[in-house]
């Protein structure tokens, strides 16, 4: 600090301002970076993908209330996604997966590179859904430490063959609550 600056930002008891930083989250960029967190749940990703620091990503969520706000609504629809991308792998959904990929193929653009879509670079990744699992783990854990949905719960671990049977059966009592409402039999 210069001698005769004061603390608080004063030199000479006059308020200084400075002038935001060129380049900086502008509303695009904070659009475009919660659209790809959304379909990547990666920070680092997301950050890099419109041109900034993942820690400038964690900044401007630690100042921004509305920020964070959107930054937790998109974590939770990216885990949405994971757990219906499990729930298809779960019943063998490969050609879903393909279908989506084909799609993806079609709006390439001439140099191979589709048009800043975050869901298609989630799709291509080779999907691994004991990763997937995991992450959903860290999911309800970090519930269970805020004292949220599955508070005081113990986790088990469980094969991946005991984790497609619960998906299946929870699949076929949301078919028959469906049935249920439309009634059909």
């Amino acid at each position: 600090m210069a001698a005769g600056g004061a603390a608080g930002g004063k030199a000479g008891g006059r308020l200084q301002v400075r002038k935001a930083a060129k380049g900086g989250w502008t509303p695009a960029k904070r659009a475009a970076f919660l659209e790809h967190l959304a379909a990547t749940c990666n920070i680092a990703a997301s950050a890099r993908a419109v041109g900034m620091a993942p820690r400038g990503a964690h900044a401007l969520k630690k100042r921004d209330a509305a920020f964070a706000a959107d930054w937790a609504r998109a974590i939770e629809a990216a885990y949405e996604t994971l757990e219906v991308r499990l729930l298809a792998y779960a019943l063998g959904d490969a050609e879903g997966e393909a279908e989506a990929e084909s799609e993806g193929e079609a709006e390439r653009e001439p140099d191979g590179v589709v048009d800043g879509d975050a869901a298609a670079e989630s799709r291509g990744a080779h999907f691994d859904p004991r990763v997937a699992v995991q992450a959903l783990g860290f999911r309800k854990r970090a519930g269970v430490a805020a004292g949220g949905a599955g508070a005081g719960t113990l986790c088990k671990r469980v094969s991946l063959a005991e984790l497609e049977a619960v998906l299946v059966a929870r699949l076929d009592a949301l078919d028959a609550q469906a049935a249920s409402v439309t009634g059909d039999a």
